[in-house]
C-alpha cells in the first residue's frame, strides 16, 4: 500500500515503531519465571560464523560476474561447513548436543524445517514479478505476493489439531510435497507477457505451496521438542526451531537474490513501469552526442 502512494520508505518507519510497540509491551504481558544466579554462556562462535556466512550469501547477490558470485557461495559454504564441526566439538552449541548424534532424528527434522522455510523467502521476490511480468499495480502485487503465507497460516489451524501418529507422519511427508509441487507448477506457468488468466492461476499454485508449510511446520516443532527427554535439551531444541527458521529464511531470500541477479536485467515496456536509471543516462548521453538538426 506505501508503494502503491509512492511513500514505501514510510513502511520502515511503520515497521520500526511496532517494533518499539512490542518491545515496551512484550516484557509487561509475558509471566514472570523464576531466575537463577547464573546466566547460560553464549555461543558467540557458532552465532558469528553462522551470521557471517548469512552475510556471505546477502552480499552474493549484488557481486558482478558468475565467479564472484561463485566465490562468495563457495565462501558460505566453508562458513557453514566451520559452524558445523564447531559445534560437533564444542560444549557451547546453538542446537542441543543431539542434533549430531548419528541415532538422533533431530537433524532431519531441523533439515525439513529449514527446507519449508526455505520456500518462504520467495515471498519477497513475488511483488517484482507481479509488477515487471504481470502488470500489476504495487498493491495488487504485494496482495497476491501474500498467497504463501495465506495458504501457510489457513492450513496450519486446522493441520494443528492432528495427534495421531500415522496421520501426523503424513502430513510431515505430504507437506515438502505440496510445497515442492506449487513451486513446480508456478514455474511452468512463467511467460513473457502472460494474459490475466494465467496470472490468476499463479494465486492457487502459492496457495499450494504456502498450505505444504503449513501441514507440516507445526509437527515438525513438536516433534523438534520431544527429541528428547533431558529438559536443558528440549529448552535448546525448542530455541532451535526460531534459530533454524530464521536462518533458513535469510539463507533462501540471500540465494533467491542470487538467481535473480544471474536472470540479468530487463527494460520493460509497459506504460508506467518506470525504465532503469543507467538506461535513461544511455539516451541521454547518445542524444546529446547527436547533431543538432537530427536531434
Amino acid at each position: 500500500m506505501f508503494a502503491q502512494f509512492g511513500e514505501w520508505r514510510s513502511a520502515f518507519v511503520l515497521r520500526a515503531g511496532a517494533a518499539v510497540v512490542g518491545g515496551a509491551v512484550v516484557p509487561r504481558v509475558l509471566p514472570r519465571g523464576e531466575r537463577g544466579g547464573a546466566r547460560a554462556p553464549i555461543p558467540v562462535v557458532s552465532l558469528a560464523l553462522v551470521t557471517a556466512a548469512t552475510a556471505a550469501v546477502s552480499v552474493v547477490s549484488v557481486l558482478p560476474g558468475a565467479v564472484a558470485m561463485a566465490a562468495g557461495i563457495a565462501g558460505a559454504a566453508a562458513l557453514i561447513a566451520g559452524f558445523v564441526v564447531y559445534e560437533r566439538r564444542s560444549d557451547l552449541r546453538v542446537f542441543p548436543r543431539a542434533t549430531y548424534r548419528a541415532d538422533s532424528p533431530m537433524k532431519w527434522i531441523y533439515l525439513t524445517i529449514g527446507l519449508l522455510a526455505f520456500g518462504v523467502a520467495v515471498e519477497s521476490f513475488l511483488p517484482l514479478f507481479g509488477q515487471e511480468s504481470a502488470g500489476l499495480p504495487p498493491l495488487v502485487a504485494g496482495l497476491f505476493a501474500a498467497a504463501i503465507s495465506l495458504g501457510w497460516s489457513a492450513t496450519q489451524i486446522f493441520s494443528s489439531s492432528a495427534v495421531a501418529e500415522r496421520a501426523v507422519r503424513r502430513l510431515c511427508t505430504l507437506g515438502p510435497v505440496l510445497l515442492s509441487g506449487g513451486f513446480l507448477a508456478l514455474a511452468l506457468m512463467q511467460r513473457e507477457d502472460p494474459p490475466v488468466w494465467l496470472v490468476a492461476t499463479w494465486v492457487p499454485a502459492l496457495l499450494i505451496a504456502g498450505a505444504g508449510i503449513g501441514l507440516a511446520y507445526p509437527h515438525l516443532s513438536v516433534a523438534a521438542m520431544s527429541a528428547t527427554t533431558d529438559p536443558e535439551e528440549g529448552r535448546a531444541a525448542a530455541a532451535g526451531i526460531a534459530t533454524v527458521t530464521s536462518l533458513s529464511t535469510a539463507f533462501g531470500t540471500a540465494v533467491a537474490g542470487v538467481l535473480v541477479n544471474l536472470g540479468g536485467t530487463s527494460t520493460p515496456s509497459r506504460p508506467g513501469v518506470q525504465y532503469p536509471t543507467q538506461h535513461i543516462q544511455l539516451n541521454y548521453e547518445s542524444i546529446r552526442s547527436l547533431p543538432a538538426g537530427q536531434v
